[in-house]
Formats: C-alpha cells, sequence, structure tokens
C-alpha cells in the first residue's frame, strides 16, 4: 500500500505543480507542438478485506504533418482480481498500446495506414466493434495492420490484426473489410466481410458477412443491416452440409423527429451470431442491445447482458417538449429468447421454449417550475430472466439553483423487488444530496438501506453511506475522491456488464489531459 501511497502522492505533487506553473507562466505549461498528453489514475484500498488495486494508464500521441505515433503506457499493480478484466495482467507495467500512421491526401480522396494497435467499429457493431471502455474494462483492440481509402464517395477499411485473449495472448487472427458509399442523397450503402483464424491447425475459421443501407429522408432516418456467419466444422458436424449457414442476425432502427416531437423504433434478431475467438474469451462483435441506458443508481441494479446468439426484441422510446418547460420520455423495449427452430438451438442441441429475457419500461417527466427549481419525476419497471426478479423504481429528483454558480441536487430512489424463484420481496431506498459549484467543484452524500424478510417476522436491514468529492484542477484535471461503503452490483454500458463487489474504504481517480 505504501508504494501505491507513495505513486498518488508524487503525482498529485506534479498535477498540482503543473497548476501553479500554468498560472504563473503559460510559457511553461505549453505542450510540443503536435504532441498530446492524457493520463488515468484509479486507486482502491478495501479496508475491509486489505484489497488494493492501482491502475494507470499514460497516453502520449503525436501528429506531425502526414504523420501520427502514439504509445500507452499502462499500470497494474494489482489489476481487478476479475480474471475476465484483469486478462492476466495481475501485476503489470508494460507499453500495451503503440501505433505508427501515415494520413495522405484529404476526407474526400486520401489514404490512411496505421500499423501497430488499433480500434474498429464497422456500421452498428453487428460484425465488428473494437472499443475499449474503461467504467467495464473492455479493451478488444487489434494489433496489424488497418488500411482507409476514399475515393469519390467510396471509403474502404481492410484490416488484419490479432486481439488479446483472458491470458493477454494474442492467438487467432483476424481478417476484415467494408466497403461504404455515401454519394447519394437519399441514402448510403455498407457491406462487410470479417473472418477469424484460429491458431489451432484444423480447426475451421469462422466468417461473418453482412449488408447495410442508411436512408434519410425529410424528418427520417433509417438504419438497417442483415449478416450471416457460417463455419465449416458446423455446417459438417450439425447440419450435414444441408445449411450454408449456422447464423443470422438483422438490426434496424427508424427515427422520426417534428419540431417538439421525435420517437425512435429499434429492432434486433441475433440468432447465433456471436463472433468470437476460438478459445470464446473474444468478442469481435458488439451489436445494438436495445437496452436502455439509465443515470439513476437502482435502475442498473438489475441487468440483462447481452446475449448476441439468443436475442429477439425490439424497443421504442418517445420524447415530447410539452413547453419550454415540460417535457416528457417513454420508453418500452422487450427482448425474447429464440425458438427451438433457431440456428442457436439446433448448434447447442436444446430444445427450449421462448422466454422473456427483459422487459422495460421507463417514463419521465421533468418540469421547470422556475428559474431556481426543476423537478423529474421517473418510473422504471424491468422484469429479466438472469437474476429472475421484477423491480419497481419510483424515482424523484429536485435541482435548486441559488445562481449561476451553486447547484443543490436532491435524488430520491425506491425500488421494490420481487424474486420469481423464491418469492422473497425486499426493497431498497438510495437518497443522493449533492452540491455542485460549477465549474471547479462538487461534494456528494449517497446513504443506501436495503431491507429484506428472509423469513417471516425476520427483518433484517443492510446500509450503506459514502461521500464523494469532484474538483478541477485548473483546466486539465479532474480529480474524483470516494469515502465510505458501496454495495455491490453491476456497471453495464451496451449491454456489457461488469461486476463490482462490496466496497468499504477509499477510491481516487485522476484524469488529465494536456
Amino acid at each position: 500500500m505504501k508504494t501505491a501511497i507513495t505513486r498518488i502522492t508524487i503525482l498529485l505533487i506534479i498535477i498540482l505543480s503543473t497548476k501553479v506553473i500554468s498560472q504563473t507562466d503559460n510559457r511553461w505549461f505549453l505542450l510540443p507542438d503536435g504532441l498530446g498528453f492524457s493520463n488515468q489514475l484509479e486507486y482502491s484500498y478495501d479496508t475491509d478485506t486489505n484489497n488494493e488495486i492501482f491502475e494507470n494508464w499514460l497516453n502520449l500521441d503525436y501528429n506531425k504533418n502526414i504523420f501520427s505515433a502514439g504509445i500507452r503506457f499502462e499500470i497494474f499493480q494489482p489489476n481487478d482480481p476479475d480474471p475476465s478484466i484483469s486478462r492476466g495482467k495481475v501485476k503489470y507495467a508494460d507499453i500495451a498500446y503503440k501505433y505508427i500512421g501515415v494520413d495522405i491526401g484529404d476526407v474526400e480522396e486520401g489514404l490512411n495506414i496505421t500499423v501497430g494497435n488499433f480500434y474498429k467499429l464497422f456500421g452498428r457493431g453487428l460484425i465488428l466493434k473494437s472499443y475499449e471502455d474503461r467504467n467495464i474494462r473492455i479493451d478488444n483492440n487489434l494489433i496489424g495492420v488497418k488500411v482507409e481509402a476514399n475515393y469519390e464517395g467510396f471509403t474502404l477499411t481492410a484490416l488484419s490484426g490479432s486481439a488479446a485473449n483472458s491470458n493477454n495472448l494474442r492467438e487467432d487472427i483476424l481478417h476484415a473489410v467494408d466497403l461504404q458509399y455515401g454519394k447519394f442523397d437519399l441514402v448510403k450503402l455498407g457491406t462487410t466481410f470479417a473472418s477469424n483464424l484460429p491458431s489451432i491447425e484444423g480447426v475451421a475459421r469462422t466468417t461473418l458477412a453482412s449488408f447495410r443501407i442508411q436512408p434519410s429522408y425529410w424528418n427520417f432516418d433509417g438504419y438497417a443491416e442483415y449478416g450471416v456467419k457460417s463455419n465449416e466444422d458446423v455446417q459438417s458436424q450439425v447440419f450435414h452440409d444441408d445449411e450454408w449457414k449456422i447464423g443470422e442476425a438483422f438490426y434496424g432502427s427508424l427515427n422520426f423527429y417534428y419540431d417538439v416531437f421525435s420517437i425512435v423504433g429499434e429492432y434486433k434478431y441475433y440468432d447465433n451470431y456471436a463472433f468470437t475467438s476460438n478459445d470464446g474469451t473474444i468478442f469481435y462483435n458488439t451489436a445494438p442491445s436495445l437496452r436502455k441506458e439509465y443515470t439513476y443508481q437502482l435502475l442498473n441494479r438489475h441487468p440483462s447482458p447481452l446475449d448476441q446468439s439468443n436475442e429477439e426484441g425490439y424497443a421504442v422510446e418517445m420524447n415530447f417538449n410539452i413547453s419550454d418547460e415540460t417535457s416528457l420520455i417513454a420508453n418500452y423495449g422487450i427482448t425474447n429468447t429464440l425458438p427451438t427452430s433457431s440456428y442457436y438451438q439446433q448448434v447447442n442441441n436444446l430444445s427450449l421454449p421462448i422466454a422473456t429475457q427483459l422487459e422495460e419500461i421507463y417514463l419521465q417527466a421533468a418540469h421547470n417550475w422556475s428559474e431556481s427549481l426543476t423537478s423529474i419525476l421517473a418510473f422504471g419497471y424491468n422484469e429479466e430472466l438472469s437474476t429472475n426478479t421484477k423491480n419497481f423504481t419510483p424515482i424523484l429528483e429536485n435541482k435548486f439553483y441559488f445562481d449561476d454558480i451553486n447547484t443543490i441536487k436532491l435524488v430520491l430512489e425506491h425500488q421494490q423487488t420481487e424474486n420469481l424463484t423464491t418469492d422473497e420481496k425486499y426493497y431498497d431506498d438510495i437518497i443522493n444530496i449533492e452540491y455542485l459549484r460549477s465549474p471547479n467543484f462538487s461534494v456528494a452524500v449517497v446513504a443506501e438501506l436495503q431491507t429484506k424478510e428472509p423469513q417471516e417476522g425476520n427483518v433484517v436491514r443492510k446500509f450503506w453511506s459514502f461521500i464523494q468529492f469532484g474538483y478541477k484542477l485548473g483546466n486539465h484535471s479532474d480529480l474524483s475522491l470516494l469515502v465510505g461503503t458501496r454495495q455491490a452490483g453491476n456497471i453495464c454500458i451496451g449491454g456489457i456488464c461488469r461486476y463490482e463487489p462490496a466496497f468499504q474504504g477509499v477510491e481516487l481517480k485522476i484524469l488529465t489531459r494536456l
């Protein structure tokens, strides 16, 4: 622990010193032209388990004329104990991301070549979504070569690379090509092809292909993509070569907006379409999950992880601004598992009925009573299969604006939960009081009470609370300090979830950009 605290102290001194220097002499603060710097530090110490986690990501990027280069130096001492997150980096310090790029021409007609580590998204991620999200500890970057070319409305992207598996080894090789045409007035067209070559000799490659269309007319914007999946081993062993595909997927969305009203509808059908490495620890694709992202804690307490092999569903959301003071939001979404005729059940030799994987309703009304007071009343309902629970969640949020600088926010959340397996019913209450002094300082006090009755007459209550400080150091660093206790739970973004165990102690985060 002393080593980590020393590192944090040194970093804080550097940041604070930089702030002082930048205020006294701006010339000392300027980086060389073309050089970018960012650093993200996260440190936590659990006083209950004596578990200490130190993580740091330092990025340096440089651009000069047509050339670019960058590195990311990572330190984990140790990393998150969850093996799906740590990926073998228990105690680790190395340059984990590095690249060199050349950019010739311009946006209309040009060529970009990247060698090293890179990320890439094709369409909405139905075939390839290589990205990093540190909130859920996702980083499936590829190392290899990526070439992007633009000419006469065409954009061609070709890449070949390898992602790190759960042991931080890059074994399988991914090849992918994407072609898009965008010079039609009302529509954009695109197609993607990808193939994963396993490192094990004699194992067939998995291949995915898709076609997408993006129409746009008047106040309508749409998107539709259909994809198929094939693998010679599965075709032979399961379907006896009677089927040329072993999976398929479709995603579509339609947006309509007019004056004060807007509506968006989405539909998905994912049948045995997860695109993974041979060992199953790398996901190359992350299709749209159609799960609503919430800003309130209890609405995220019972997540439903995305299953790209066994989902069909839709979601609809409407927004209506009744006046300058009042707005309404209504959202409904449902996800079901697939029938016995699906590729997923045939490949896995299953015979299961259709089940509701997730059903959720969210209603919100916001009203500005005056320049000094805004209220938000929300209600959420969800029923999900992974924990087999029903959850009813009313929420009240009030914001008190004293002036342009000082604000107090009060959030009350209540959630009634019914476990459909055991018939147990319990509830959680959260109160969040936050003071914000824009733009430099904030402090929040959060308390949660959970009341259960596992046996009739035996009421069990658990309490968690923490205080969190936020401070902006100059114009370059954001600091967050949490002290207290926090219940175990999940962090989910786009249907991808990360479990966080119960916590009691101190958590520090510092983000610096220069």
